[in-house]
């Protein structure tokens, strides 16, 4: 007799199966999705106790000699040593190895930066030499006194030169070629007091001042010496007044971002061809200090709420005001990196993140020349009369 199968029996117990299946995969998913979100709430954690972290002391992770002469300063120059003094500067790496020399004899030598390229002259001088953190580029010789100079990231130098009855403004290339020049007068534009020149040379920025019926008034010019501004009388291709101020810089942060700060007021301009003002506001409080980088500008009040010393304002290539930091330090110089806003003098130092907390706050065991920073919020290269070291924060 054939055999008669239990079809419904057997569909039962695949169903059964299928559920205990369907609840084992369910039971895995669940699994790995709580420790999923227990290994995110740990990260998220442990994030947040790294943001919230006070370093209060550091540790030298490596240390090398160097020497420097008794008078000479130093300073960052994209992250090799510049130093430099009335004899000569130099290059240094972070190792102490010297990349290259440079000699020159100069009363009080005055050091104008672009990215990895400086130029330094002397006031009433009548040479400017150019390098930047691979070698030395070359030397601009000047027919007539320096009064002021700048230099843009491909060794192109902007320099005011005087000779009492005009004022004349040169552009040379790093081998000391004369590539343009044009001349100002008292009476039509007033002195040049300060210039600056674009990253890749091409526009010029001249904070002139001028009397007039016994009252100070101020201008900013534009010089464009692309094709553009072969279009216009000598090169200018845009100015600003302000009556009754004195605009004792105005600086390029980029190609076509410019900022200006007068004693009333900071501006911001936007433009590779023909910079627009795109903010000027007045200020009421006086300016103590004025630090800036690529991408910000600090300035430093005096804080009338007696809570600290110290406010400085943040702005960045937008003109938007970012941040607002207050602090008590005496400082010498403030440093904007990518991961911290840096303020300090030879012994202290404080440390905050961009999102304005606080992450060192602590003393130096040396006399410290220079600070480069590492790339990282908690690693940093100290330099000192005799050595150089690479620390990291506790």
């Amino acid at each position: 007799m054939a055999e008669i199968k239990d079809f419904k029996k057997n569909d039962k117990i695949q169903t059964s199966m299928d559920s205990k299946i369907a609840r084992y995969r369910h039971l895995k998913l669940y699994t790995a999705l709580i420790v999923l979100a227990l290994l995110a709430l740990l990260i998220l954690g442990l994030y947040i106790g790294w943001k919230r972290k006070l370093y209060v002391d550091y540790e030298v992770l490596q240390q090398t000699e160097w020497t420097k002469s008794f008078d000479s300063r130093c300073m960052n120059l994209s992250g090799t040593l510049l130093t430099y003094s009335n004899d000569g500067m130099s290059c240094t790496d972070t190792k102490g190895k010297v990349i290259w020399n440079q000699t020159y004899e100069m009363q009080n030598p005055i050091i104008r930066t672009c990215k990895k390229t400086v130029a330094v002259g002397d006031y009433n001088g009548r040479s400017i030499y150019i390098s930047n953190t691979q070698g030395n580029l070359g030397v601009v010789e000047t027919t007539m006194p320096i009064r002021d100079f700048s230099v843009s990231a491909n060794g192109i130098v902007a320099a005011v030169l005087d000779d009492s009855t005009i004022t004349a403004i040169y552009l040379y290339s790093s081998a000391g070629d004369l590539l343009v020049s044009f001349t100002t007068t008292m009476s039509k534009s007033g002195y040049p007091i300060a210039i600056d020149i674009s990253d890749d040379g091409t526009l010029v920025a001249v904070s002139y001042i001028k009397a007039e019926n016994g009252a100070l008034s101020s201008s900013i010019g534009f010089y464009n010496f692309a094709a553009v501004g072969q279009n216009y009388t000598d090169n200018l291709v845009g100015g600003y007044g302000y009556a009754g101020a004195v605009v004792p810089l105005v600086q390029f942060m980029d190609d076509d971002t410019v900022f200006a700060v007068a004693d009333n007021r900071l501006m911001f301009f936007k433009g590779k061809q023909k910079p627009e003002n795109i903010l000027d506001t007045l200020i009421s409080e006086e300016i103590q200090s004025i630090f800036y980088d690529e991408n910000h500008v600090g300035l430093v009040f005096f804080n009338s709420t007696g809570e600290t010393t110290y406010r400085m304002e943040i702005y960045d290539t937008n003109a938007k005001k970012t941040g607002e930091i207050a602090f008590n330090t005496d400082y010498t110089d403030i440093v904007f990196d990518t991961k911290s806003v840096i303020i300090r003098n030879d012994s202290e130092c404080v440390i905050y993140d961009w999102d304005n907390r606080l992450k060192f706050e602590g003393t130096f065991t040396e006399r410290v020349l220079c600070l480069l920073p590492m790339g990282s919020i908690s690693r940093y290269t100290l330099v000192t009369d005799k050595e150089i070291q690479i620390v990291e924060l506790q």
